[in-house]
């Protein structure tokens, strides 16, 4: 079976505290691709990954970079797992239930619960399994079993990776 977890940065990679431990040490905050991330929720993820064996998608507003400057930024920081996708990036959010449909714009502009579910539509087994991380609530009704709420103080905890394990291996 398909797994995937979606995944956003700022307050899940890229956290409150880690840019205040960074500020206080005099070190910079960012580095040539952006905000620097917290090496302990990178640990959670890489354990969620190797847990898991799901596939990164990203939800992160980084994303309007293009997926090649994401796969840049994850070999450039020797990030764990390989960056499959992004999902798609809607001013005014579309949604179809198949390919062959023609998109119903919605009335959440950017909502990212749609532009996960035209993901899934588009590029997933109806059976796949997936898990959302993200600090933010935007999603669909049908997705909130899957959402892991971060904390965007901390960003992804190894509890949080926990329980991200254990919802990306239900359906």
């Amino acid at each position: 079976m398909e797994r995937f977890i979606f995944l956003d940065f700022d307050g899940v990679l890229n956290t409150g505290r880690y840019q205040r431990e960074l500020q206080a040490r005099g070190e910079t905050l960012r580095d040539a691709l952006g905000p620097r991330f917290d090496p302990q929720a990178v640990d959670a993820l890489r354990m969620l990954l190797e847990r898991s064996g799901a596939r990164l998608v990203i939800t992160s507003s980084w994303r309007t970079a293009g997926l090649a400057a994401m796969r840049h930024l994850w070999r450039s920081r020797s990030l764990p797992g390989e960056v499959t996708d992004i999902t798609p990036f809607y001013m005014f959010s579309a949604y179809r239930t198949s390919p062959q449909e023609e998109p119903f714009m919605g009335f959440t502009p950017g909502c990212r619960g749609l532009e996960i579910a035209e993901w899934l539509t588009r590029h997933a087994e109806p059976d796949a399994s997936y898990v959302i991380l993200d600090d933010e609530e935007d999603f669909l009704l049908q997705q909130a079993s899957r959402l892991v709420h971060i904390n965007p103080e901390t960003g992804l905890t190894p509890a949080d990776a926990r329980k991200a394990g254990y919802k990306n291996s239900s359906k």
